[in-house]
């Protein structure tokens, strides 16, 4: 029996040799055929004092008295191996007929025929016992490849079935003879609209006739073909594949195909919007950059490798250290902590000293939170090229410096004359004298305020912590001192840490100055009331003045107006609004019932440390 292979009903391992289980209860026979069992190579004996519940075997060999006995064991043995078979020879005595007999003469088929395979009487020869348990063993083998091959069929097709790709097989003419499930999905053709019909029923027409031409010839040669295509749904619109056809050869010559389709239509979109963006990005002139969360550069643009004087191949993998000064790089790693550390962007400049190359710029940097599937793993930086900007802004800068000390000078000059004239002069002459001095002071307090506006847009630092409540109680008490006849409550806690300009108390310093100077009541009124609300801090100004110009509040409320500003106050609410802008905050004007003006500013509470 050396083409036969032996699996037992509790393992598909392969031996090769079968194993038989003499399960007799009379002696002498147990014996004879323990005997014949150890002259075959081809068999091995299973201990015949085993359990018949546990004994692993090929095929049972077993006599009456014992298949009475163990009948239902043998009959669940063999229901459990299905489909494959386990096989029992029956010996019995050639006059003995009462195993297979009722005693009311009927064949005990749930006894005998539904457990054992043969029966045979005894005695027997041996070259009949030798083909019997031959053909036995044979039909188990045969039972066990075939219950192989069909689970392992069962199993492609579940895995067929499961897979995300579309998959469908055609015989050797192309005509599809199955489709999976998820090719349903992808082109919409049901099964029975699919099979029978050609790959035709999928061609949306873009691919050309050389592009089949190819993929025909390369398959029918027995070679697999790999490319993508575009495909037609069902309802008309396209889908883009990752394609695979593999031959099914046999005898050398192609049987059938079958083709494996990946959908990366998603994919492909995607591929396209980064191959614009980078194109994009490449064209600017401003350096671009993604970063890791340590500072190894991932993706770099032209402008920044023409600013570094380094190659693209030679600036990945490194940070702003190979190529600038170790200060202005550490100030730039510093910003890049910021942004990992509190997941929100910042804005910075700097002016680095170029290494490898005599560039000069001064760079304005947005740098933003990077993502992938939801976590953080660098940053993305936009660096806008300011350096003409800057030199402009000094330049206006030394310009109104000049400017205005002539002017303030100048209107120095002017005031001190018109006091003089006010000390001598009465009547019509005095009056002019004194709007004379009165237009020179408003020229002086107009000159102060376009410096602190021309400083902060010069210089527009970060906000940083303020302890509002401090600034309010300093300036309302420094206010009520100069104008004594005025009235000015705060309400505030002890504590009140915003973020802000750090010009925020030149702008309330504005807002209370405005509230006592302009309002028209014999005792002015001012309460200045400070609370929390969620993450901001809200500070609100109430007076019993006039009520606010709608110009005033355009300027206030949206920094409108500014080409028609002249006056110091219309200045110094331009400051407010910059101010309160500037530090993430926001304005609101309101009229009062009984009258006044209320103005609301709400500024970000600063990050706990």
């Amino acid at each position: 029996m050396n083409d036969t292979l032996s699996v037992n009903d509790f393992s598909d391992d392969v031996t090769d040799q079968a194993a038989l289980f003499p399960l007799l209860s009379d002696k002498g026979d147990r014996r004879l055929i323990v005997e014949w069992i150890e002259s075959h190579d081809s068999y091995t004996l299973v201990d015949p004092d085993q359990p018949v519940e546990t004994a692993t075997f090929d095929c049972c060999i077993v006599d009456g008295e014992m298949l009475q006995t163990h009948a239902e064991t043998l009959r669940a043995r063999k229901r459990k191996a299905e489909p494959a078979l386990l096989p029992c020879l029956l010996l019995i005595p050639g006059a003995d007929l009462s195993v297979i007999e009722t005693d009311r003469g009927e064949i005990a088929d749930s006894v005998v025929f539904e457990t054992a395979d043969e029966v045979v009487s005894m005695p027997i020869k041996k070259a009949e016992l030798e083909w019997r348990v031959e053909a036995l063993t044979r039909l188990r083998t045969q039972s066990l490849r075939l219950k192989k091959r069909t689970e392992t069929l069962e199993l492609f097709k579940q895995a067929v079935e499961s897979s995300g790709h579309a998959i469908w097989m055609s015989d050797a003419t192309g005509t599809i003879k199955y489709v999976n499930s998820e090719f349903e999905s992808i082109t919409g053709y049901s099964r029975t609209e699919a099979v029978g019909e050609s790959p035709e029923l999928i061609s949306s027409g873009a691919m050309t006739d050389d592009y089949y031409s190819d993929l025909w010839e390369t398959i029918t040669a027995g070679d697999t073909w790999h490319e993508e295509i575009t495909n037609q749904r069902r309802d008309g619109s396209q889908y883009v594949a990752d394609q695979t056809i593999a031959p099914i050869v046999e005898d050398g010559e192609p049987k059938a195909f079958v083709a494996v389709q990946r959908d990366i239509t998603e994919r492909k979109e995607i591929e396209q919007r980064l191959s614009l963006y980078r194109d994009i990005v490449e064209r600017l002139e401003d350096p671009i950059m993604l970063q890791s969360c340590e500072g190894e550069f991932r993706l770099v643009n032209d402008a920044l490798c023409s600013f570094a004087g380094l190659s693209r191949d030679e600036l990945l993998g490194d940070g702003e250290y190979e190529f600038m000064d170790a200060a202005t790089a550490t100030e730039i790693a510093r910003q890049k902590q910021r942004v990992i550390e509190t997941e929100q962007p910042v804005e910075y400049s700097v002016e680095p000293t170029f290494t490898h190359t005599d560039k000069e710029a001064v760079f304005y940097t947005s740098r933003y939170p990077y993502y992938e599937d939801g976590e953080l793993t660098g940053t993305v930086a936009i660096c806008r090229d300011v350096t003409n900007l800057d030199k402009r802004t000094r330049q206006l800068k030394v310009f109104d410096n000049i400017l205005r000390h002539n002017i303030r000078n100048d209107v120095n000059v002017i005031r001190g004359r018109g006091k003089q004239l006010q000390d001598e002069l009465d009547g019509d002459l005095k009056a002019a004298a004194d709007v004379i001095v009165e237009r020179a002071n408003g020229l002086l307090t107009t000159s102060e305020k376009s410096r602190k506006i021309t400083d902060g847009l010069s210089d527009p630092r970060d906000p940083a912590p303020v302890d509002l409540g401090q600034v309010v109680r300093n300036l309302a008490e420094e206010t009520g001192q100069k104008w004594s006849n005025a009235s000015i409550d705060v309400s505030a806690p002890a504590q009140l840490v915003v973020s802000a300009s750090d010009s925020i108390d030149t702008a309330i310093e504005e807002l209370l100055i405005n509230a006592v100077v302009h309002n028209d009541s014999d005792e002015p009124r001012v309460s200045v009331d400070l609370t929390v609300d969620s993450s901001w801090g809200i500070l609100r100004v109430r007076d019993n003045g006039p009520g606010i110009p709608e110009f005033d509040r355009n300027v206030l409320e949206s920094g409108g107006a500014i080409e028609t500003l002249s006056h110091g106050s219309g200045l110094g609410l331009w400051l407010v609004y910059w101010t309160i802008t500037h530090s993430g905050g926001k304005i609101r004007v309101d009229d009062r019932e009984q009258g006044g003006t209320e103005i609301t500013i709400r500024l970000p509470l600063a990050a706990e440390k």
